[in-house]
């Protein structure tokens, strides 16, 4: 069970669905929440890159352990809460501290697969959790008004794209670890 849900927030997964969701918006007409939507994500995602890229530096310089923050939880969060703060967004723009409630759940759920997995650490979790949650935050808060007309065509799409990339990964971890290595950089460090 823990993998099945893990699997949702897998690159191979969350980019499909991120793509199908601007698709939709563009589609639609709405471009301000397409713009939101693309540069939100985007700069999370990016943050995770460097924040990874910076913990095998880190480990490397100070001979220690790898610090690789979980990205399966800021993607799920940013994308998955995303939607849902988009989604609910009328109701929770009146007390915008309740935009963390959906973000908070789908970082929770899929942190725990995470650590239960073994994948990352509770500290791991924690740093994907913030970055994934601020992201979501800033897309309630920068979207603006969603058309309602969008949602009958967004959340079918979008269950259908989740479920049929599922299960696929992209081995995101492995491909930073190899690009960005620094022994590459610099094979003389003691």
């Amino acid at each position: 069970m823990m993998r099945f849900i893990t699997d949702f927030a897998d690159q191979a997964d969350i980019l499909p669905v991120v793509a199908t969701a601007a698709c939709i918006m563009g589609v639609r007409g709405w471009w301000r929440g397409m713009w939101v939507w693309c540069t939100v994500i985007g700069l999370a995602l990016g943050t995770m890159l460097l924040l990874k890229i910076a913990g095998l530096y880190y480990a490397w310089f100070m001979h220690s352990r790898v610090f690789s923050p979980s990205g399966h939880v800021a993607a799920a969060s940013v994308t998955y809460g995303g939607l849902l703060v988009m989604l609910l967004r009328r109701v929770l723009v009146r007390h915008p501290v309740t935009m963390l409630v959906p973000l908070l759940g789908v970082a929770g759920v899929v942190g725990y697969t995470r650590w239960r997995l073994q994948a990352h650490t509770m500290a791991e979790v924690m740093v994907g959790t913030c970055v994934g949650c601020i992201a979501g935050l800033v897309l309630g808060m920068k979207c603006g008004p969603v058309p309602r007309s969008l949602w009958g065509y967004m959340l079918p799409c979008i269950a259908g794209v989740a479920l049929l990339f599922h299960g696929f990964h992209l081995g995101a971890e492995a491909t930073i670890r190899r690009v960005f290595s620094p022994e590459e950089l610099f094979p003389d460090h003691l």
